[in-house]
């Protein structure tokens, strides 16, 4: 009988772990919705705002909800990122992230601005691409952020309905970092912000 009333809590804990994180994405998509139609937080120009069409998202799925392990990479390198407007950006390597998704192994590279930005400093950054960039999301790639506290005991959570298109997708005004090779996945991830 205690075993059958340990294994109804951990389910129960589960779903109610899994509600949360999808409840989580759905906030996440309609406060950028927000952003973008909000005039005091578009990152649009006036000049843009007529022809805007609005961010759509691929649905959201728990699929994309992974659980990543984390390695810090001391003494991480400073490396030049080139940008959607032919200049460079500089960030440095912070760790590794290695998860399961369908039951393949992937890997991305966590980078930090450097030097960091004044009021961001705890904060993280994933550009990556993926075989739907050009297809149905922006050819130039999406972007996860994360902060340090979102490490906890060498793991995060990776939530790929929370990838996001950089400015540049809409706007010629910004200057958006390119991802590097190295986080190309090679698989389809049918999350966060879609492009058409």
């Amino acid at each position: 009988m205690k075993n059958l009333i340990l294994i109804y809590i951990c389910i129960t804990t589960f779903l109610s772990c899994n509600k949360q994180l999808v409840s989580d994405s759905l906030t996440y998509q309609n406060q950028l919705k927000e952003e973008f139609k909000n005039p005091e937080t578009t990152p649009l120009k006036e000049d843009e705002k007529q022809d805007f069409k609005g961010i759509s998202f691929f649905p959201v799925s728990k699929k994309y909800i992974v659980e990543a392990e984390f390695t810090k990479i001391d003494d991480g390198k400073t490396l030049p990122f080139p940008t959607s407007a032919k200049k460079v950006k500089y960030y440095k390597e912070y760790g590794k992230l290695n998860f399961k998704l369908n039951r393949k192994p992937y890997e991305l590279t966590i980078y930090q601005s450097d030097p960091p930005i004044e009021g961001y400093e705890n904060s993280l950054f994933i550009p990556f691409t993926d075989n739907t960039n050009g297809d149905s999301s922006y050819g130039g790639g999406r972007y996860l952020d994360l902060e340090i506290a979102d490490i906890q005991n060498k793991k995060v959570i990776l939530d790929f309905n929370k990838a996001y298109n950089p400015y540049c997708a809409y706007s010629k005004y910004y200057n958006c970092p390119i991802p590097p090779a190295n986080n190309y996945l090679d698989t389809e991830i049918k999350a966060g912000v879609s492009y058409k």
